[in-house]
């Protein structure tokens, strides 16, 4: 009989200490981060557009690539929060047209400096909300 109690208790510890274990994470984890403000969505946008620039006009030869993974961020910012964010996918599209074509420089350059234009925009649109 002693050696059943034994084993009673340890299988109670044991669940016991199963039950805790489980419910643990449950119990309290941190608080979850509230979703971005428009401004800061905005910045974001802004500072990814501002490294795309610099990175294409330092290094042309790699801009359609970076401009590739760019535009992952860009359809998405378009797909979910609309307005100006659709624009500025839609002028890099463009760019990235005429990266794909090799288009003349000078072309490319404009089209930056739209695309710069577009970006600069995000903080007055936002602000003005």
């Amino acid at each position: 009989m002693e050696i059943s109690m034994a084993s009673g208790r340890r299988l109670v510890c044991c669940l016991a200490l199963f039950i805790f274990t489980v419910s643990l994470p449950a119990c309290g984890g941190p608080p979850s981060m509230p979703p971005p403000t428009d401004s800061e969505q905005s910045e974001v946008a802004q500072k990814s557009i501002d490294d795309f620039i610099a990175a294409a006009r330092k290094e042309p030869k790699q801009a359609a690539q970076k401009l590739s993974i760019l535009m992952e961020s860009l359809e998405a910012y378009a797909s979910e929060f609309q307005g100006p964010y659709v624009e500025l996918r839609d002028e890099a599209k463009k760019l990235l047209d005429m990266y794909q074509n090799s288009a003349a420089k000078e072309k490319i350059d404009a089209q930056l400096d739209v695309f710069k234009q577009k970006s600069d925009a995000l903080s007055g649109g936002a602000s003005a909300e």
